[in-house]
């Protein structure tokens, strides 16, 4: 290959990397600016906050017959809140993790992306688009104060540590309880562990056996631990929950956003099955769907249960971007064709979209103005709770938190009574009069989706109440 040829080539690599990552860089524009005002951002977001306030003193997993459930796992509790005391408040200390965790696990994807033989390209392109999809797709999530983000990054370093490890004849012990770890951050990020644990065993055979017994015991001192030091702690995270498979069919139309990228990775690796790196790429998206699709048997799971599977479809498609030369297309297109049309599609699916919340923060500053005079509304709410006498509940945690009232009737522990066919709602009201809380419907305009712009609307966005 001449030398203009070759220049040519990496100059259009580094075009199609430009796009992907000022793709990636538009649609963090919202959940990065979004993040500083006190409007609530998921059903997660408050939530988090009670409890990262407790985090230092009792009640961190409530009494049985409490109104409240806390079903996550402590770390990220404390975690949040050591930081709160240096940073500040909590809520806004969370949300910043979930962006700096996001970006970590764009490059995180990319370094896996390379251990498994990709080249440069490849890693820095499956790193943004991993970016680019989670702030476009999953925005709910990046910048909210939940430890999914975080979990996901812990649990990929332990990622990195395994292959690492493998790649040069050490033990998987250590990168194994660094994924043990993660699971005491968020419980649901299990994708990559079982992908772990499945490819010693079909590797290692009998070598396998000591590390997971050594994983087991810590799993199993861990948990004992936590139920030591909070007796209801297995109360808590095994609260009631409504199942029904019918809401896989939810979940497999959950899909589109990351459906392009799965397939052109799933195309790949069973062209590549016979290579370590395909089989590994297959088995990891695999149990990513499959996790996927079981979590979401369970009411109330959200799109972060799908978080698995974005990342081990953007390791996927980083591969086949770098081995464009084995896809179906590359005896037509040849490979950097190949290259030009994964990129294209998955641009195209990123942009198909009529949310223009970061074209509005960049260039209208009508809008931006808004988010001040919504967060007006968020304390203004919280000086009226704040005069309402005994237990409130709010529907914005946010705003009852700000308001300087206990945390004493959790939404989704209540709503899964009646879903559960525990209560009835008749009986659950009654249960509430009985404990005398006071039901404070929020404004709309105190949640961050008051100010979701759709170029495509047909009707007007809710409009900010001036009182």
């Amino acid at each position: 290959m001449s030398r203009d040829s070759t220049t040519t080539i990496r100059i259009r690599e580094v075009a199609l990397l430009a796009i992907m990552g000022l793709i990636a860089a538009y649609f963090m524009v919202w959940p990065v600016w979004r993040a500083w005002f006190p409007l609530d951002i998921g059903p997660t977001d408050g939530w988090n906050a009670y409890f990262q306030d407790l985090a230092f003193g009792p009640g961190l997993y409530p009494a049985a017959d409490a109104l409240v459930a806390n079903n996550y796992p402590p770390l990220s509790f404390y975690f949040i809140a050591a930081l709160g005391k240096v940073f500040g408040d909590p809520l806004y200390v969370g949300r910043a993790v979930s962006i700096l965790a996001t970006l970590g696990i764009g490059i995180e994807t990319g370094v896996v992306v390379r251990q498994l033989g990709g080249g440069r390209f490849a890693s820095i392109f499956a790193g943004l688009w991993v970016v680019a999809i989670l702030a476009r797709s999953f925005n709910s999530y990046v910048g909210r104060n939940d430890p999914q983000l975080l979990a996901e990054f812990i649990m990929m370093l332990g990622l990195i540590c395994f292959l690492h490890n493998r790649g040069r004849g050490f033990s998987s012990t250590m990168p194994l309880l660094l994924m043990v770890f993660a699971g005491f951050f968020k419980h649901n990020v299990v994708a990559v562990p079982l992908t772990a644990l499945i490819w010693m065993l079909l590797h290692d055979g009998r070598k396998a056996i000591r590390p997971l017994v050594i994983v087991a015991l810590v799993i199993s001192a861990g948990l004992l631990s936590c139920q030591l030091a909070y007796p209801t702690f297995f109360a808590n995270m095994l609260s009631p929950r409504a199942y029904s498979i019918e809401r896989v069919l939810i979940a497999l139309g959950r899909l589109q956003w990351v459906a392009p990228a799965l397939v052109i990775s799933i195309v790949w690796s069973w062209r590549e099955r016979t290579k370590t790196p395909a089989r590994f790429t297959m088995l990891f998206v695999g149990i990513g769907l499959l996790i996927y699709l079981i979590q979401w048997t369970g009411d109330s799971v959200m799109d972060n249960a799908q978080f698995d599977l974005v990342i081990a479809t953007a390791v996927g498609v980083g591969l086949a971007y770098n081995h464009a030369a084995s896809l179906p297309l590359a005896p037509r297109l040849g490979v950097a064709g190949v290259r030009t049309a994964i990129v294209t599609i998955l641009a195209v699916r990123l942009l198909a979209t009529g949310r223009i919340e970061p074209a509005l923060i960049l260039f209208d500053s009508n809008y931006r103005a808004q988010f001040p005079e919504h967060a007006a509304i968020v304390h203004a709410e919280a000086a009226k709770v704040a005069r309402i006498p005994g237990t409130v509940f709010c529907e914005n945690h946010i705003v009852c938190r700000l308001a300087g009232k206990p945390f004493e009737v959790d939404d989704f522990k209540t709503e899964q009574f009646v879903n559960t066919g525990r209560l009835t709602q008749a009986e659950l009201s009654a249960l509430l009069d009985r404990r005398g809380v006071t039901n404070f419907g929020s404004d709309p305009a105190t949640r961050a989706e008051s100010l979701n712009r759709d170029m495509f609307a047909t009707r007007d966005p809710p409009v900010a109440a001036r009182n």
